[in-house]
């Protein structure tokens, strides 16, 4: 059993990372614009830590009336027809009680997928996202934030390169041109170590989903290597996030012609 001291520790290590993570919040709301006056943004609500995390400091910011930008918050779960919530939907009940409104979605996927056609964890998330924007269309919500953190676009853009031979990843802000609303991503600043410390200090480890379909060996493969690059380091990771921002044109190649293609 823990004494008075350990647990005052403890206290103040939970406040630690949970300050920290609102702070890298605020960091990329307000670097990346992510929020206008008026806003209501949705969240995308799987049931895993990321978006546990995400619902917990937008509601929190939302509900101050002490933000700076005043905006409105609620969370979408879109429950398909593959979920299965191995320790049960808890985790629902949760977020209701941070004083966010959550709306669950009963949708049938099964029957979209073609002849021939593999459930994967892409295909399984392009769906929800799009119910969930369907969702924020209807109520004329113009945000939908979604809880990939800096882990998610560092890796992302080590995939895109080795796979699609080009320099992109997942933005903080993604704007579309045929739709009215954003994707937006405030845990763009925050390392998944940290989410992972916060879901650990509030006790929710035992109430995060996590889907059993998700066998994305090319993630774990460019997780791999983001650690071997920055060997764990937290602000060696953040480097490598300023850099995607930071192109250094002169010291990058430039195509002027297209090289022939060899026939044999």
């Amino acid at each position: 059993m823990l004494n008075s001291g350990q647990n005052t520790t403890i206290r103040s290590m939970a406040e630690k990372t949970e300050k920290r993570i609102s702070r890298k919040v605020d960091k990329a709301v307000l670097q990346f614009g992510m929020l206008e006056s008026g806003d209501t943004v949705i969240i995308g609500l799987s049931g895993g830590k990321d978006s546990l995390t995400l619902a917990y400091h937008l509601g929190r910011k939302a509900a101050s009336g002490r933000y700076p930008i005043d905006f409105n918050v609620e969370a979408v779960h879109v429950r398909t027809d593959f979920a299965t919530y191995p320790v049960g939907d808890d985790f629902l009940n949760i977020v209701r009680s941070w004083g966010v409104k959550v709306t669950v979605l009963d949708v049938a996927v099964e029957n979209r997928l073609r002849d021939g056609q593999k459930l994967n964890c892409w295909w399984c998330s392009a769906q929800r996202r799009l119910e969930i924007a369907k969702y924020a269309h209807g109520i004329g919500a113009k945000k939908i934030a979604l809880g990939h953190h800096l882990d998610d676009i560092l890796e992302t853009f080590l995939m895109n390169m080795a796979a699609k031979g080009e320099l992109s990843t997942m933005l903080p802000i993604m704007t579309y041109d045929n739709h009215p609303h954003s994707i937006i991503r405030p845990l763009a600043w925050v390392h998944e170590e940290e989410i992972r410390r916060f879901i650990r200090d509030l006790g929710l480890e035992s109430f995060t989903c996590t889907c059993p379909w998700d066998t994305r060996s090319p993630r774990k493969t460019a997780r791999k290597a983001v650690e071997a690059l920055t060997g764990g380091n937290s602000k060696a990771k953040d480097a490598m996030f300023r850099a995607l921002s930071n192109p250094v044109d002169r010291y990058l190649p430039k195509t002027v012609s297209e090289p022939p293609s060899h026939q044999h």
